[in-house]
C-alpha cells in the first residue's frame, strides 16, 4: 500500500514539475500578434491622417460615378496605396457580374482611373 502511495504521489509531482517547465510559447505568441496589429493600426492611422479625404468619402466618389448605393454592391473594398509618392485610394466591388475598380486621389478626390469587367469572362 505504502508502495503504491508513494508511486502515485512521484507521479503526481513529476507531472506537476514538467508542467510548470512548460514554454509559454502561446502566450508569447498572442501578444507579438496583438503588437504588430497596434503598429499596424498606429501606422493606418497616421497615413489617413495624411490624406485630405477619408476612405468612406473616396468610397462615396467611387459608387457615386459608378451610379451604385453601398447597399446594391458586394465584395466592396477599399485600400490605401502610394503610387510615385501620391497617396490613393483602390476601390473595388461587383454589382451583379461586373467587377469595378477605381483608383482616387487621396489628396483631391479626383478619380485617377477606373474600370469595370465582366467577371463572367
Amino acid at each position: 500500500m505504502k508502495k503504491r502511495l508513494l508511486a502515485l504521489l512521484l507521479t503526481v509531482c513529476s507531472v506537476s514539475l514538467l508542467a510548470a517547465c512548460d514554454t509559454d510559447d502561446d502566450d508569447n505568441q498572442q501578444t507579438q500578434t496583438r503588437t504588430e496589429q497596434t503598429a499596424n493600426s498606429e501606422a493606418n492611422q497616421s497615413d489617413s491622417s495624411q490624406t485630405k479625404i477619408s476612405s468612406d468619402k473616396a468610397k462615396a466618389i467611387a459608387l457615386k460615378d459608378a451610379g451604385f448605393a453601398e447597399k446594391d454592391v458586394t465584395l466592396l473594398t477599399v485600400e490605401q496605396d502610394t503610387d510615385d509618392g501620391a497617396a490613393e485610394f483602390e476601390i473595388e466591388f461587383t454589382k451583379d457580374t461586373t467587377e469595378y475598380s477605381y483608383t482616387i486621389n487621396a489628396d483631391t478626390g479626383d478619380i485617377i482611373s477606373k474600370e469595370s469587367e465582366n467577371v463572367n469572362d
